[in-house]
């Protein structure tokens, strides 16, 4: 299972506005006060770093606009398929979507918070964290012994 030609189905601004990206088969929240709502198998968030999506070379919207006006333009990329995928050397990434969107991801190097520039949340309940100094995680989300992930 991979992210490639999955659809982007919800794109929104979470905890902190940041980006987080819903991607893939609609799972149903296991929390009793999410009922109702449901999740991406595949969840992209920017962890508060810098991002702008652009379309055509044009740039559409940045992580430095307001709220409000990102939550509109990133309805964009709503209902499109993910073409491509590629990590950068600066840690960050470049994602296109079927509509020649792309949204580029661009750590603050600088940045001392000990938080991942951004993370992947996959099937199986794993989680991908890209974090400062070049270090990368791939770990069970409970990181509980006893619940298989």
């Amino acid at each position: 299972m991979n992210v490639f030609l999955q659809i982007c189905w919800k794109a929104n601004l979470s905890y902190g506005d940041e980006l987080s990206l819903h991607i893939g088969a609609r799972i149903p929240y296991s929390q009793k006060s999410m009922a109702g709502k449901e999740k991406g198998e595949w969840i992209v968030g920017t962890r508060g770093n810098p991002w702008k999506l652009k379309s055509e070379g044009e740039t559409i919207v940045t992580s430095e606009e307001d709220a409000e006006n990102i939550r509109q333009k990133i309805k964009a990329i709503e209902h499109n398929h993910i073409s491509w995928f590629v990590p950068t050397p600066e840690l960050g990434f470049n994602m296109g979507f079927s509509n020649g969107y792309e949204l580029i991801l661009i750590p603050e190097i600088e940045d001392d918070s000990g938080l991942a520039y951004w993370e992947m949340f996959t099937p199986k309940d794993m989680i991908l964290k890209v974090r400062p100094n070049a270090m990368w995680s791939y770990t069970c989300i409970t990181n509980i012994p006893t619940v298989p992930c």
